[in-house]
């Protein structure tokens, strides 16, 4: 168990605890983290430990336990992880789900989906079992590592017939031992090799979307009359009983049927499968489909348990935007000139104070969002309508910003307004609305948060529309190509793969010039949003097949490799003065311990962004340069104020 621990949690837990005298003398450590140990998952059983002796001890006493390990001792959530050790799978075989499988089976599928070969495999009392893949380094918990984690995590469970639902680095795994541990190898799994599988498998899926569209699902409407799904309703067999009931529910969810109905319906499916399932285990899924995250059926479940061609994509109209949960930036532009204006024309003061007192022009309760009050005041700060100047630095800046050219300014806030005014298209199209099914299954091509390409501006058109090219029939998206660009490329009736290879081309050139590898941009969100609103830009200047204004593949192409240029330029520069205010914030102890994990960032096999860790690097020095001088000054002051006082006080003695 000692090695085991060792092999999973290296230097994050210590040997012995650390008595009070050390902790006042090395001050506070970011390295070390506490692993939970759990007898059966409810609070009062649940108990941290930090040193391997502890952990050692309790697990004699204890069955559960998280590979990963967290920076509070008293809270268990995605909040509140420290660092990601492992990346784990739990294969159940409840309820006649995997049935018979054994580990002969468990490697087969593991080697079928690509994978590598896990670090531990543990049986569990119910015949499943619990693979672990532990990281050659761990990882630095964040939301967007989290996030990125449960996505992959969540793929490689549907590839070996794992639980979809049991996901998260948060999660409790049984503690392994001599008795249950059927499998243990040396083999260790960097992260980036996960992201590079979970990539690869992404692509063939977009691959697939070609062979399954004569199965294709205009809506959730007619979901349920699919040739694919009304196979299943005619039941199904002892191990696909829970999956197909369970996207049953998701379909009538979809459908718009409400929990008690589809519950009925199901259970008179249930009397078409053999055996059947157990009432409460029906009612059971039928409420975990309601009340969990997702609100259709996925259509890979779909095509695995009917054995048929089936893909789906759904649109959703745009909504007003008083039933939005984000407002387009346009409209907010109009919002924030409306405040400015009723100031005077200049107001002044904290960034995040101006965005407090910023509230909808349709919504009185509704605030702008600090993130976005920052990019409309860049945009208009772009467009010379307003100017900004900022004094002082970190938590005491303020800010002032003034409206400059009025005649610009009524106009931006007239076609904000108008805007808002403009009731949402009734037909479906590719332009006029959003992707509804982003999550589970479908073959939409999901848009970038807030990106410009979601916009209510075109007429809405039919799916099937020209190519932009003059040859016959368009050539398929190549698979390289993420789906997110390939998306705010093809709903804009860009539909030949040619071009839009082309396009991604020259996304990569740009981002190459400041040397970042093609890997490291489809595997960070941030980069793939920077390149869609690299295209609306580009779409907005050059021109876009569906409003008939395309001024030609070559200026197009030429134009978007400058614009995504110039939005990595800022993004950085955003992420340096963002990382800026942070460490002004900090200790000296822990700006310290910042500058060593760059440090190590630096010397790790693959770094995203070089020159934004050195950047970083530096900016730590300089504060670090500052409190040296600063002190200093100090210092001496004290030292002249102190001798002044003692030459005035032997002066008046003197005189005396």
């Amino acid at each position: 168990m000692r090695n085991l621990a060792q092999q999973i949690y290296g230097n994050q837990l210590t040997e012995y605890s650390k008595k009070q005298t050390q902790k006042q003398k090395n001050g506070y450590t970011s390295r070390l983290g506490w692993v939970f140990v759990s007898k059966d998952f409810t609070k009062e059983t649940t108990k941290a430990v930090r040193t391997y002796g502890s952990l050692f001890n309790v697990s004699k006493d204890y069955t559960y336990f998280t590979p990963n390990t967290f920076y509070r001792n008293d809270l268990r959530r995605l909040s509140t992880l420290r660092w990601i050790n492992a990346m784990s799978i739990d294969i159940d075989a409840k309820n006649g789900e995997n049935e018979g499988m054994t580990l002969p089976d468990v490697q087969e599928s593991i080697t079928q989906a690509g994978l590598p070969m896990p670090s531990l495999i543990v049986q569990t009392p119910s015949k499943g079992f619990h693979v672990h893949w532990f990281l050659e380094q761990p990882k630095r918990a964040s939301d967007k590592l989290n996030a990125h984690y449960s996505r992959i995590q969540t793929c490689m469970a549907e590839m070996i017939h794992g639980d979809v639902h049991a996901v998260g680095p948060e999660r409790l795994f049984r503690l392994p031992t001599d008795e249950n541990t059927v499998f243990h190898s040396q083999e260790r799994v960097s992260f980036d090799e996960l992201c590079e599988w979970f990539q690869l498998v992404q692509e063939q899926d977009q691959l697939d979307i070609h062979t399954y569209k004569k199965g294709f699902c205009k809506g959730y409407e007619t979901l349920l009359k699919h040739p694919a799904v009304q196979k299943i309703l005619e039941g199904v067999t002892k191990g696909q009983r829970d999956t197909a009931c369970y996207t049953l529910a998701l379909a009538y969810k979809a459908a718009g049927y409400d929990e008690k109905t589809a519950e009925e319906h199901l259970h008179n499916w249930n009397q078409k499968n053999t055996p059947q399932m157990r009432q409460i285990e029906v009612k059971r899924k039928v409420k975990s489909a309601y009340r969990g995250r997702f609100h259709a059926p996925s259509a890979k479940k779909i095509r695995e348990l009917s054995g048929m061609l089936f893909s789906y994509v759904i649109w959703e109209e745009a909504k007003p935007r008083e039933e939005r949960t984000y407002s387009h930036i346009e409209e907010w532009e109009g919002d924030v000139l409306a405040f400015i204006r009723a100031q005077g024309g200049q107001v002044s003061g904290a960034q995040r104070d101006l965005a407090e007192q910023i509230t909808s022009s349709v919504d009185a309760e509704k605030k702008i969002p600090y993130a976005t009050f920052k990019k409309v005041v860049a945009r208009l700060e772009e467009q010379e309508i307003l100017s900004k100047k900022v004094s002082g630095k970190g938590r005491g800046a303020s800010t002032e910003l003034t409206i400059i050219d009025e005649v610009k300014a009524r106009r931006t806030q007239s076609e904000a307004s108008k805007r808002e005014q403009e009731t949402a298209p009734k037909n479906n199209g590719l332009n006029s609305n959003t992707i509804k099914d982003t999550v589970v299954g479908g073959t939409a091509l999901p848009l970038s948060t807030g990106s410009s390409l979601a916009r209510p501006k075109e007429p809405s058109l039919p799916v099937s529309l020209p190519t932009y090219s003059t040859r016959s029939k368009p050539a398929p998206i190549p698979g390289n190509v993420p789906s997110a660009f390939a998306s705010a490329l093809s709903n804009r009736s860009f539909l030949d793969g040619r071009f839009i290879f082309r396009a991604w081309g020259k996304i990569q050139l740009a981002f190459k010039a400041f040397g970042i590898t093609y890997h490291s941009i489809a595997a960070t969100d941030d980069y793939l949003r920077l390149s869609v609103d690299a295209v609306a830009a580009t779409i907005e200047k050059k021109g876009s097949m569906i409003a008939g204004d395309f001024q030609g593949d070559e200026s197009f192409l030429k134009y978007l490799f400058g614009t995504m240029k110039g939005l990595f330029v800022n993004y950085r520069s955003d992420q340096i003065t963002q990382f800026v205010e942070e460490i002004e914030g900090l200790g000296d102890i822990n700006l310290s311990h910042v500058g060593m994990e760059l440090e190590d960032e630096l010397k790790a096999a693959r770094v995203v962004d070089r020159e934004l860790v050195e950047t970083k690097l530096a900016e730590i020095e300089r504060e670090q340069s500052a409190r040296q001088r600063r002190k200093h000054y100090h210092k001496h002051s004290a030292f002249d104020l102190n001798s002044s006082l003692n030459q005035f006080k032997l002066f008046m003695k003197t005189d005396n």
